[in-house]
């Protein structure tokens, strides 16, 4: 698998950006070391492959309004280090199954001078709804979308569904409506790309209202429902009818600090996390040009009906990272993050896991 990063990179390399292409190439690589608590302590490397071209089909000669968008995704990685933390909400983002796929490949129209967009095929539900900026900082997976939503799996990393997706925005409002296949790609096989419109499949549906103000304020309010045919984690019984809703919101307080939070609920009659609460500060440039350092929490929280099926486990499983991102170029960067996981997994026979990361960012 690394053979064919490493091909991947030096193919890419040889591409020349220019109008109206715009190729934006990242290479991830990350150690995460689990140094007491949890199931095990040990160390686990990852890496994570970006490629994606963005058109724009005016200036390529083709039509007005338009933008075409492929993005290739690659990722490597022996074992999850969840799997050393006993993490339920996982410890890092880019930890996915050994596989090279077209992760996006979607078209947008725009109307109106561009207060309406309409997209559709393979798209990220994470690249627009449930997401906030200055989270980005962190590497923990809840802090990019809150674990109410994604442990029904809808359409983030690592794998895409085809979307119809409406983007409204006046002014500082904004409406984002979309519906996904309720299955993304195929599950018995998560590598490669699949698209695939199955019986059972249902649908994911989403809707997010908010007003935002880029690096200056964000408040969003979201529901989702589902109607894929799953099992049921507290019975095991087949359902098709799931929902839940979120709010999330963040403010600069200053040109370079923002604080952020994010609350989420899901139906706890057919999910195991009925409650969801994140939370955290983070300071740019607060040694040097380009840094950040910050402190976020997240709390995921099991809901009564399975915990009466599950009596021998906790409440609830809190993660706390610690992340310092350090620009040594406007190419490459490196980032350290110290993680605690609180009854990992709401297992009471586990001690809290205490980890630490090391990522370093390639751009080109």
């Amino acid at each position: 698998m690394s053979r064919w990063l490493l091909l991947l990179v030096l193919l890419v390399t040889d591409l020349k950006a220019e109008e109206p292409y715009l190729w934006e190439n990242t290479l991830t690589l990350e150690s995460i070391s689990n140094l007491s608590g949890g199931i095990e302590r040990g160390s686990v490397q990852l890496a994570n492959l970006d490629v994606s071209l963005a058109i724009d089909t005016e200036s390529a000669g083709w039509w007005k309004n338009g933008e075409v968008f492929v993005y290739l995704l690659g990722d490597y990685g022996r074992k999850d280090p969840a799997e050393l933390t006993g993490g339920l909400q996982g410890i890092s983002n880019i930890a996915a199954d050994n596989a090279i796929k077209i992760y996006e490949f979607w078209y947008q129209h725009y109307f109106l001078n561009d207060h309406i967009k309409l997209l559709t095929g393979l798209h990220d539900f994470n690249s627009t709804f449930y997401s906030l900026e200055s989270a980005g900082l962190f590497n923990h997976p809840s802090f990019g979308i809150g674990p109410d939503t994604s442990q029904v799996t809808p359409s983030i990393f690592p794998t895409s569904a085809w979307t119809l997706h409406l983007t409204v925005n006046f002014e500082n409002l904004y409406v984002l409506a979309a519906v996904y296949d309720g299955v993304p790609g195929d599950p018995e096989n998560p590598r490669g790309t699949h698209i695939q419109f199955n019986s059972g499949d249902g649908l994911f549906s989403a809707i997010e209202v908010g007003m935002a103000e880029e690096h200056r304020y964000k408040l969003g309010m979201g529901y989702w429902t589902l109607t894929a045919t799953t099992e049921n984690p507290i019975d095991a019984s087949q359902v098709d009818s799931n929902y839940g809703f979120y709010v999330i919101g963040e403010k600069y307080l200053t040109d370079n600090v923002a604080i952020f939070f994010q609350i989420g609920q899901a139906d706890d009659s057919v999910n195991q996390l009925a409650n969801y609460y994140g939370g955290g500060i983070v300071v740019f440039n607060a040694f040097a040009d380009g840094d950040a350092i910050g402190l976020a929490y997240a709390d995921a929280k099991n809901g009564d009906p399975f915990l009466n099926a599950n009596p021998e486990l906790s409440r609830s499983e809190t993660a706390i990272e610690l992340s310092y991102n350090y620009p040594w170029s406007d190419a490459f960067s490196s980032q350290l993050s110290l993680y605690q996981i609180k009854d990992p997994d709401m297992n009471e026979t586990l001690d809290d896991a205490y980890a630490a990361g090391v990522r370093l960012t390639i751009s080109f």
